[in-house]
């Protein structure tokens, strides 16, 4: 059920200030769903979320535009076909054949249909984000969240860096062959032959590593197999709020500090996401203590704003985007500088993809 829209009461100044940000630098979501769209067409019965509707597709992205952000990245869902939270391995049963493979092209085809029907275009070399944001639209970062696609196939890798996709997240929530995710019992002790092998070859296209959802153990691995910075697109870090309770035991999408800090000691960048309790938090304050919790652990340098929206799962402070230029005034009224702004918002996560 969607939480009432929470006020966010912050001084013209900051406002101000905040546009003065977002003006001269860019501002990226760096990990979002716009709305699970990736479901359309799916017999979704035994699913709680339904596809978002294609207005409230262009909706969001309008809303998007016109919150001041220039540039997202668009993910497809590699195992959304076969979810289902709290079954065994998280699925209904798994992929046969090709149908992995063959749902990466379905997903594929609709985000690009999204692309030629929106104002939206992909950041290319030559079509950066200044370019793209100058004809008032959105620049996206293609990117796919959960590798199952190429479990049956490594070499598909190239076919999806020919489709234009710059980020891989290995692991998502239907278990698999590639190594553990964090909130299941562990199967490969981290990484999986098959998956070293992917991550690798991955990383030589230019691809920038997320590590969402994966074990701690995976990510110790792929520190060891790759020589570029990593990214964790979308989490917080566990601790025990004197405020608002004990999140070490109560948020299984939450990590370690030492967990957090593997990934900033590549030089990589953690994307903290606010989305509704049991997953992340409801309520602007305790963002705001989590959020800097996470500066204290990793450091500013190495943090990132990441919605993870789907529409049933919105914090009662992100009711619409347009309230996040609100929420990043907050920021600033809480101890923020505007160059911290400028990071978080948007330069940290431009520089870690640029450097993968």
């Amino acid at each position: 059920m969607a939480l009432e829209a929470e006020s966010i009461d912050v001084s013209p100044e900051s406002l101000e200030r905040v546009a003065a940000v977002f003006a001269t630098n860019p501002i990226v979501d760096f990990h979002t769903h716009i709305g699970i769209w990736q479901n359309t067409g799916l017999d979704n019965s035994a699913k709680g979320i339904p596809p978002v509707s294609a207005e409230k597709f262009a909706s969001n992205v309008r809303e998007y535009l016109d919150a001041g952000v220039n540039c997202i990245y668009l993910d497809t869902i590699s195992d959304i076909a076969r979810t289902r939270i709290g079954q065994p391995g998280n699925k209904d049963r798994d992929f046969e054949g090709d149908e992995a493979w063959d749902e990466y092209q379905r997903q594929y085809a609709l985000m690009t249909g999204f692309l030629k029907d929106s104002p939206m275009s992909p950041v290319t070399d030559v079509d950066p984000i200044e370019k793209i944001s100058a004809r008032g639209e959105l620049a996206v970062i293609l990117s796919t969240e959960g590798a199952h696609m190429v479990e049956g196939s490594p070499a598909r890798l190239k076919v999806l860096y020919e489709h234009g996709l710059k980020r891989l997240q290995p692991i998502h929530y239907v278990a698999s062959t590639l190594g553990d995710s964090q909130t299941d019992p562990e199967t490969y002790g981290g990484l999986s032959p098959l998956g070293r092998q992917v991550l690798e070859e991955a990383s030589e296209l230019g691809m920038l590593l997320d590590m969402a959802h994966a074990s701690q153990k995976v990510v110790e691995q792929t520190v060891e197999l790759v020589d570029r910075p990593l990214a964790l697109s979308h989490t917080m870090v566990k601790y025990n709020s004197a405020r608002f309770g004990d999140y070490r035991s109560t948020r299984s999408r939450w990590i370690s500090p030492e967990h957090a800090r593997l990934i900033a000691d590549t030089g990589g960048v953690v994307g903290t996401f606010p989305i509704q309790a049991p997953y992340g938090v409801s309520y602007l304050d305790e963002f705001i203590e989590a959020l800097k919790v996470m500066v204290d652990t990793v450091g500013i340098d190495h943090i990132a704003w990441s919605t993870d929206l789907g529409e049933p799962v919105r914090p009662a402070f992100l009711q619409s985007y347009l309230q996040f230029p609100k929420v990043c005034a907050k920021l600033l009224e809480s101890g923020f500088s505007d160059s911290d702004l400028a990071k978080f918002a948007g330069g940290n996560a431009l520089r870690v993809q640029a450097a993968a």
